[in-house]
């Protein structure tokens, strides 16, 4: 058996030595990758809600290890009192609400607490945020043992990830915080620099990011409200499927994930507070798309999300107007993957075309405290006080409004593989995202046909893969 592998960066180059028998189509195969499921001939394509990468779920403070009792909660109003550290040092905390017989205080460190009362005392002394060195020195350094460490202005990176995935990483970030910053100031949203810095914690793999803290399935970085860390990992499982989805997922979600870390510390949402899923979720979509084009990196607040488009390309190609995107999305208390997108296409069309109802909308959630509850009802209510449209018009104006958005389909613009076969007067090929699947379809082939050739070459889009194995194949 005769293995003849291309170069994987060579899109163009012609095979030139294959043996001249009489071509038999064989069969021609396209396996696409929608969003890390790999499908073949004879299945259903992936649906674009079938993601392999996805936001962290919003998760009640119990799943952080933050108990408390079931009571009504009331403002702590940042009231000093001393208390003992995870450490058992005794520091000063500011309140952040009080809950029954518990004060969820907020540490030096940045991180929340429950106590009991009886167990804090009232103080006058001055609340003194931890600096980035003494976070460093806190119990981290015995969790993270052997970790390295890299401090800026803003940011404590501990990892032991690869340097180029935390150099992307802490690029995206470090771009993305102070033009988010000035973006809220200039919409007078009142924002303060944080009081700690920003933690992010980069595991190289799966395994060790799941030892941590268990996350759902498909779930690469996520912000731990009671730690106040971003946590995430390296090696994605996607990776042997779509090298360039992988990428282009991950440090979205990355990018996700690190403004729900920025908005909690620059005071546009309080820590532990309840806001509406949509605008919770849509606002980080809006102001964290990323690219992979030229170097990975932040786009800028408010450009198109080729990936969240993706998932509504049917919704705004058809100019829906039926009323499906606009009412499920602001009553939803759970969003899956179309949910996020459609968070994202409402959040985006409100930023661009009703900004000011937007932002005062914004200002009033902003005010909305830890562990507030509100209902369902109460947050469409909300969205109508500042929106008063039909939803259907909405419907039809967002999709209008996505419409005129510049877009590249993440899916057809992604390496894709051409793998050819030639052995036993039998002549074919497979189109493919997944090196793996590229591998796996060889193995299948050299074990019916022993004496095959196989070539292997990438093209950056579908449309080119396409065009070059219709021509090899005499098509």
């Amino acid at each position: 058996m005769m293995h003849v592998e291309l170069p994987a960066r060579l899109p163009g180059r012609r095979v030139a030595h294959l043996t001249r028998k009489p071509m038999i189509h064989l069969f021609v195969c396209l396996v696409p990758l929608l969003f890390g499921v790999s499908r073949v001939t004879g299945q259903q394509p992936a649906k674009p809600d079938e993601p392999g990468v996805q936001p962290a779920p919003q998760a009640d403070p119990a799943d952080f290890g933050l108990l408390l009792p079931d009571a009504e909660p009331k403002p702590g109003e940042d009231r000093r009192v001393l208390v003992k550290s995870p450490s058992d040092e005794l520091v000063v905390a500011k309140t952040l609400v009080e809950v029954g017989d518990r004060l969820v205080v907020i540490l030096p460190d940045g991180r929340l607490s429950a106590v009991v009362a009886r167990d804090a005392t009232p103080t006058d002394r001055k609340f003194e945020p931890a600096k980035t060195d003494d976070i460093a020195r806190s119990p981290i350094e015995k969790t993270f043992t052997g970790f390295k460490k890299r401090t800026t202005k803003r940011y404590l990176y501990i990892y032991d990830a690869s340097e180029t995935f935390v150099k992307a990483t802490s690029t995206i970030l470090e771009t993305m915080y102070p033009a988010l910053f000035a973006y809220c100031k200039r919409q007078k949203i009142a924002v303060h620099d944080p009081d700690v810095p920003l933690v992010v914690i980069m595991f190289h793999t799966q395994d060790e990011f799941d030892k941590f803290h268990k996350m759902p399935e498909g779930v690469v970085a996520y912000y731990n409200g009671v730690t106040n860390y971003v946590v995430m990992y390296e090696q994605s499982k996607l990776v042997e499927m779509a090298p360039d989805l992988a990428v282009k997922q991950s440090i979205s979600t990355i990018a996700h994930e690190g403004v729900h870390q920025v908005l909690h510390n620059i005071g546009v949402q309080q820590r532990l507070s309840n806001w509406p899923m949509w605008i919770s979720e849509g606002l980080p979509e809006y102001f964290a798309p990323t690219s992979v084009g030229r170097g990975v990196r932040w786009k800028g607040v408010g450009k198109p999300n080729d990936l969240r488009m993706k998932e509504l390309e049917a919704f705004f190609k058809d100019g829906s107007s039926g009323g499906e995107l606009t009412a499920p999305t602001i009553e939803a208390e759970r969003l899956d993957s179309k949910g996020y997108a459609a968070a994202w296409a409402l959040t985006h069309f409100l930023a661009e075309r009703r900004q000011g109802p937007l932002f005062s909308l914004l200002k009033e959630v902003s005010g909305r405290g830890p562990l507030a509850h509100f209902t369902e009802s109460q947050n469409v209510e909300l969205f109508r006080k500042h929106f008063a449209d039909d939803f259907a018009i909405l419907d039809s104006q967002i999709a209008k409004h996505l419409q005129k958005l510049p877009y590249e389909d993440p899916i057809a613009n992604q390496t894709h593989y051409v793998v050819m076969m030639q052995g036993g007067g039998l002549r074919g090929y497979i189109i493919t995202t997944s090196p793996k699947a590229a591998k796996d379809w060889q193995q299948d082939q050299s074990s019916k046909q022993p004496a095959s050739i196989f070539v292997v070459q990438a093209f950056a889009n579908a449309r080119a893969a396409e065009l070059f194995a219709k021509s090899w194949l005499g098509k």
